[in-house]
């Protein structure tokens, strides 16, 4: 029997259709006295300049205390620096080197 509905095969995920289409800007917010406690929230891409703080409750001291927005690291990307012999090619600089280092393992092997 004929299964009804769409394909399963039909719908591709992608992180990039997973992800969140919202343009608001998560931030923390860490609370003033210290403790650790933290809440998450959103904020407008308008105000990305400004600070967040809210007076909200802190269970750990168990009273309202301001919480300010804390900055969020970004991960640092890691630099991608092409493999020397593609640096040489590209660049011509220490060409001579690979040269020769290609010279002498065609002499060894008698083949490439």
């Amino acid at each position: 029997a004929p299964r009804a509905g769409p394909p399963s095969d039909m719908f591709f995920l992608s992180p990039v259709l997973l992800r969140s289409k919202s343009k608001r800007l998560a931030v923390q917010l860490v609370s003033s006295v210290q403790t650790g406690f933290c809440y998450w929230t959103h904020k407008s891409p308008l105000k990305r300049e400004t600070r967040v703080a809210l007076r909200k409750y802190d269970p750990i001291v168990d009273r309202h205390v301001m919480f300010y927005e804390a900055l969020i690291p970004k991960p640092l990307r890691k630099v991608r620096r092409p493999r020397p012999s593609a640096f040489m090619r590209w660049t011509g600089k220490n060409i001579q080197d690979m040269v020769k280092a290609v010279q002498r393992k065609h002499e060894s092997k008698g083949r490439f």
